[in-house]
């Protein structure tokens, strides 16, 4: 007679098979949802001339790009790459959330009925308070601090955006000021907080600001063309239509671009508020250390 099998061996070897069993159908299932991307890739690439043409123009554009991207000769001081992508990641989040749902405003409001009138009154609602704030934008994010205001402009958007799920006239209309708000928050204070950091905190040269604002524009282009390709592919996931019939509150279609910003919006608060630090504006040397 041969020696006792150990005890708990015949339960450890049906484990490790049930493993094996479970790994083997996780790589068939995602065999099959990758077969299944690759085909409706395919059949998006050829619906026509103006679908066949995206990917051959997106080689194109990668390669002039690497071409163009920006470079410096100066040495790279300790510290700066560290500033570098702390920075271009809260600005690449915050600017993709604009370029998500810019385009899909006015399909929204059409959508919903309004006529062409009220568009354009929404619209110059949205122009006017952002002119309106950019008059006073500076001085207050001076004094409120560039961090916070980075902050207040995720809060803004993200409220913007959840207003476009209304289709009531008052609310669209808030909606549309508090964009305004957000656009002149976004072209001031990210740019200022960056610059009061580089110069005066880190003390990093003016040739590796200059470095920086070619990094931060590139890649603002680049993020402008990944978010329409994921904004035009997300509105045709869902239809739009209401949450129940009768309903004022509505889903899907062209409001999924403004869903998925509000998500880009609070990654992008989360990592300001962690990875950022405060400043303010100033004098320095008789000099206005502002916008």
């Amino acid at each position: 007679c041969g020696a006792p099998a150990r005890p708990g061996r015949r339960p450890a070897a049906r484990a490790v098979r049930a493993q094996r069993s479970l790994a083997q159908r996780v790589a068939t299932m995602v065999g099959i949802e990758v077969e299944h991307a690759g085909v409706a890739l395919w059949a998006y690439l050829g619906k026509d001339f103006y679908h066949a043409s995206m990917a051959p123009l997106f080689v194109v554009t990668l390669f002039l790009a690497y071409l163009a991207r920006p470079s410096t000769t100066e040495p790279i001081p300790e510290g700066f790459e560290n500033f570098r992508k702390r920075y271009l990641v809260g600005w690449c989040l915050s600017v993709a959330a604009d370029w998500l749902q810019g385009p899909y405003v006015y399909a929204l409001y059409s959508a919903y009925g309004y006529s062409k009138h009220e568009n354009a009154q929404l619209f110059v609602a949205g122009f006017a308070s952002s002119m309106i704030c950019g008059c006073i934008a500076g001085g207050l994010i001076d004094k409120f601090g560039r961090k916070r205001s980075a902050l207040a402009y995720c809060l803004c958007y993200v409220l913007s955006c959840m207003t476009k799920h209304f289709n009531i006239y008052g609310v669209l209309m808030l909606g549309r000021i508090l964009g305004g708000i957000a656009t002149s928050l976004l072209f001031s204070c990210f740019e200022c907080w960056m610059v009061s950091e580089h110069t005066r905190r880190y003390k990093f040269s003016e040739g590796l600001l200059s470095y920086m604002f070619g990094s931060m524009f590139m890649l603002m282009y680049v993020v402008a063309i990944l978010a329409g390709v994921v904004a035009q592919v997300a509105v045709g996931v869902l239809p739009f239509e209401p949450i129940h019939e009768g309903s004022r509150i509505h889903f899907g279609g062209a409001l999924a671009p403004f869903d998925i910003a509000i998500m880009v919006l609070l990654v992008g608060a989360v990592h300001i508020a962690v990875c950022w630090e405060e400043n303010y504006g100033g004098t320095e040397g008789g000099a206005t250390m502002g916008i």
